[in-house]
């Protein structure tokens, strides 16, 4: 059960970290919409004349990314899309922050932008920063792999253009590298930009750096109480739904309290002579006995799919294709019954070590139309299957007393189940047999108690 359990947890987390990179998209295009605003208002008080419709289209090609990315989130190909946007959105940053503006002294050159500004290096920053919102590992390593790598062509390429403008051939010389770094060290001073502006431009883009880390901090810390708040709702609907209905009824808000008709197979099973057995014991000893029982019960019905309807004192009622059905549901219910005759007899193995008496059960099953819906009262619902099936097996249940017999089921279900020759072969038909309230009688099969 606990590997189960665990399994389950992952797939909820899972799940519920592919809803917040989703959701994270739509957060992330309206944190890039302000960012891209702050910049474009910085654009026009800092850059020249020339370079405006430049840096407002950048901006403008960022922002419908941006937007591309959002609308394609729930796309089997998103990942893709990303990943091709991510590149996009790079090149825009590298090819918009160096081009020169004509006319410039260094018309031509791309080092005053590039290197004498920092301003690569500073978008490609807040970029990175951004990416943080996405909420995935993936993708912020991604963007900082084609960040490294624009930085690294920028270099390369800025080199290149200062060689060429002296005129230098660095496949030519000796230690080129070293070459390269000389021509950067000449263009990497303050004559290239006033300390004034300097130190604007790093206040303004270290504020929408730290004002992305923390949108993205706080988004962590609020998908973490989301889902302490969701485990714990979980939790408190374990202790009342079997699990493969508690992930529906989490996130389901009314609807599952209408009631709908539907095929399944209804289980009984019961402790005969429960009375008796307990005759004498004091009244922890039998809550302890019963806390027992059902958790093996409970264990045979989640092994094979069920979904555990309720306790119903000594008994359990389980149901096979609630909430939704599968072509294996006979199957299933009867082959949990063999189980649950299986795990009684091996506890009362234990049992017997320990000087306790012998536990018997007695199952019923039966598949036909269920009335599925949740009932009672506003303030204390339980999600039931009603309906002349569930009566039916509940009597089939019963009758396994007159007939000695461990298991009862209807023809009907198993003939639907198909066992395999060896489960059906346990399988004894005992002819038709009246069921109070049925006005005709039912064929019946049964394994005994001692099969």
């Amino acid at each position: 059960m606990s590997a189960v359990v665990l399994d389950g947890a992952d797939a909820r987390l899972r799940v519920r970290l592919r809803e917040e990179e989703q959701n994270g998209s739509l957060f992330a295009f309206r944190a890039r919409l302000v960012a891209l605003g702050a910049i474009s208002l910085w654009l026009l008080l800092a850059a020249g004349p020339m370079r405006v419709p430049v840096s407002l289209a950048a901006c403008g090609a960022l922002a419908l990314a941006a937007w591309v990315v959002y609308r394609t989130r729930t796309s089997r190909w998103a990942r893709v899309i990303q990943a091709a946007v991510i590149v996009l959105e790079v090149s825009v940053i590298v090819v918009a922050t160096m081009e020169v503006s004509p006319g410039s002294p260094t018309s031509g050159l791309w080092v005053e932008q590039v290197f004498g500004r920092r301003s690569i290096f500073l978008y490609l920053s807040v970029y990175l920063a951004a990416s943080a919102l996405s909420y995935s590992a993936r993708t912020v390593v991604l963007t900082g792999v084609v960040c490294l790598v624009a930085l690294l062509l920028s270099t390369v390429w800025t080199v290149v253009a200062l060689a060429r403008a002296a005129n230098l051939d660095l496949l030519a010389v000796d230690h080129p590298m070293k070459i390269g770094f000389a021509l950067l060290g000449q263009v990497i001073g303050p004559g290239f930009v006033t300390p004034q502006a300097f130190v604007l431009q790093q206040l303004i883009f270290m504020t929408i750096c730290t004002a992305f880390i923390a949108a993205a901090v706080w988004r962590a810390r609020a998908h973490l109480g989301r889902t302490l708040l969701a485990e714990g709702e979980r939790n408190n609907l374990a202790r009342y739904f079997s699990p493969n209905l508690v992930d529906r009824l989490a996130v389901a808000e009314r609807d599952f309290e209408m009631g709908r008709e539907e095929k399944a197979t209804v289980l009984f099973v019961d402790v005969v002579g429960f009375t008796r057995l307990m005759e004498g014991l004091a009244p922890q000893l039998t809550i302890t006995f019963l806390r027992a029982f059902h958790e093996h019960m409970a264990a045979c019905i989640f092994r094979h799919g069920g979904t555990l309807d309720k306790f119903i004192g000594d008994g359990v009622m389980a149901t096979f294709g609630t909430p939704d059905s599968q072509p294996d549901d006979e199957a299933r219910a009867l082959r949990c019954a063999l189980d649950m005759v299986k795990t009684v007899a091996d506890w009362n193995c234990v049992r017997h070590r320990r000087g306790l008496p012998q536990v018997r059960i007695s199952v019923g099953v039966h598949v036909g139309p269920v009335l599925m819906g949740a009932i009672g009262s506003r303030n204390r619902l339980e999600y039931s299957a009603v309906g002349d099936t569930v009566n039916v097996a509940s009597r089939l249940e019963h009758l396994s007393r007159d007939h000695d017999a461990a298991i009862v089921t209807s023809a009907e279900t198993l003939s639907a189940a198909g066992l395999d020759a060896a489960d059906a072969a346990r399988f004894r038909s005992i002819g038709p047999v009246s069921i109070p309230g049925r006005a005709q009688p039912i064929e019946v099969f049964v394994v005994a108690k001692h099969d």
